[in-house]
């Protein structure tokens, strides 16, 4: 692919490559609804752990080194990563940071960087653009295993072992997980920190979900709209297990078990985060003398209401509106509608948690809030939508509601056409060189501007859908099941058969 990019075929190459993505995308959405139909009713125990998995990460890490190695990346997005490698190798850890967060790496993912920027540099590897590009990728690839290995314990232990490994095969082989490492954003560890993050409450491990929650939300101005969800979770729990002390009048040791420990773990939990999240932030922070508070304020709150235009060739209703790339009026109440936004997200998620009180739909409500961000943010972009996806793939193994499969085909798939058409309009589908780029349109204009308005439309109709499913499981409790089929005729049949359950 890079071979036929760089003798001036890359219109016939670009080609190849969207046309291979979305043919894999549809490819293993089908192969997944046939494993899960064959499996979903199954208890057996898995066999061949030691083959199973070598095959199933190998197959993935291959698929991501493979693209990874062929295509260098938005070229915006890649630059942050190799200035950060620059700047290590002139300033060493000071001087990074000079006031906006849009253009640098995030705390939490800086850090990460750190190692690899730093072996990068002392071994040689950043001397040659593919040595410096291998060493960018290769922690997003990382990073993308293990959230389908996230994914692989959510199933395990809240499904079944088949489905486990279905769904982690799902994340490993499908387009929509690996068009993070395409593109090269920080969102991929946004979304791995956010898998974890749903794995542990689950399982009600408080202080584990409060950390990976707040890694989330300083990997990415996305991250933060995962917060509500862990709050309200979390502030529910500890006011319920002060209640439970106070009725039973408990003390000493018994204060650690399951009905109280909530009253201990959560501030706790919240006190080391912050804690810790500050001394990571210690290496880029010096321009603001260490002031914690502009810290918080400049990675998690102004990110939120700096936007530059109505979206920027994302899935949004903007887009819709043919605004894709229009500069906000100078009226426009940008933290008027973020504020909105954060309170209307937080409303919902109390009133239906509040109601049922279901670990497995505060997960669903955090994907739901996501996927209403990236339509409705007017500050959204194209590649925004990743970490909508691992957070939605780990819902429905906790919900087991079909039609969760239905809004992630649909969306995943307008995701992947969208993002790869971005990619080969800007002819970004190459490992050329930054300067042979120059000053080039990368907004998606006349005819091809139909494709990020016919993608959004979609994509704004599997949120209305998303919408529905929502308040179905969330207020009623109903859901619609797969039931056991085999063959891929039977299952798709079994896979859009109404049935309540």
């Amino acid at each position: 692919m890079e071979f036929i990019s760089q003798v001036s075929a890359s219109v016939a190459s670009d080609i190849i490559i969207a046309v291979f993505l979305s043919l894999l995308t549809l490819l293993s959405i089908g192969a997944l609804i046939t494993f899960l139909c064959k499996f979903a009713q199954d208890e057996g125990e898995l066999k061949r752990k030691a083959i199973i998995f070598p095959v199933i990460f190998g197959i993935g890490f291959a698929f991501r080194m493979v693209f990874a190695m062929c295509v260098r990346g938005y070229r915006d997005d890649y630059a942050i990563f190799s200035t950060m490698f620059d700047n290590l190798r002139v300033h060493g850890l000071g001087e990074y940071y000079g006031g906006d967060a849009g253009q640098v790496l995030y705390p939490v993912v800086y850090f990460i960087y750190l190692i690899f920027g730093g072996l990068s540099n002392a071994i040689g590897l950043s001397d040659y653009a593919l040595g410096m590009q291998f060493m960018i990728k290769l922690p997003m690839i990382i990073a993308e295993l293990l959230t389908a290995f996230a994914v692989y314990l959510v199933g395990k232990r809240y499904f079944n072992a088949r489905v486990a490994v279905v769904l982690c095969s799902f994340v490993c082989v499908c387009p929509i997980f690996f068009m993070g490492v395409i593109w090269s954003t920080p969102l991929v560890f946004t979304v791995m920190f956010a898998a974890f993050g749903c794995y542990f409450l689950a399982r009600k491990k408080y202080m584990l979900t409060i950390a990976f929650m707040m890694l989330a939300a300083f990997s990415s101005k996305e991250g933060i709209f995962l917060f509500p969800v862990a709050c309200v979770f979390s502030i529910f729990h500890f006011v319920k297990a002060i209640g439970n002390i106070k009725r039973d009048k408990v003390g000493g040791k018994d204060i650690f078990g399951a009905d109280y420990r909530a009253a201990i773990f959560v501030p706790v939990g919240f006190i080391i985060s912050l804690i810790g999240i500050y001394l990571i932030g210690l290496f880029m922070i010096s321009a603001h003398s260490y002031n914690p508070f502009v810290y918080i304020y400049e990675f998690l709150l102004a990110p939120l209401v700096n936007w530059e235009y109505f979206t920027y060739n994302g899935l949004s209703v903007y887009a819709i509106f043919n605004q894709n790339g229009s500069v906000p009026g100078a009226r426009f109440p940008a933290w008027v509608f973020t504020c909105v936004f954060g309170a209307i997200i937080f409303a919902v998620v109390c009133v239906v948690y509040f109601t049922k009180r279901n670990r497995a739909t505060m997960v669903m409500l955090a994907a739901y809030s996501l996927f209403t961000l990236q339509i409705y943010y007017p500050g959204s972009h194209a590649i925004g939508f990743t970490c909508v996806f691992g957070v939605l793939i780990v819902s429905y193994a906790l919900v087991r509601d079909k039609r969760l499969l239905y809004v992630l085909a649909l969306s995943g798939l307008c995701y992947v056409v969208n993002g790869i058409t971005v990619m080969a309009c800007a002819g970004y589908l190459n490992n050329l060189a930054d300067f042979n780029f120059g000053t080039q349109e990368l907004l998606l204009t006349g005819g091809m501007s139909a494709v990020t308005i016919t993608c959004s439309v979609l994509t704004f109709i599997s949120h209305l859908y998303f919408t529905v499913v929502a308040v179905s499981v969330g207020m009623t409790g109903q859901k619609k099941t797969l039931g056991f089929a085999d063959g891929v005729g039977a299952s798709l049949k079994e896979f859009f058969k109404i049935k309540k359950v």
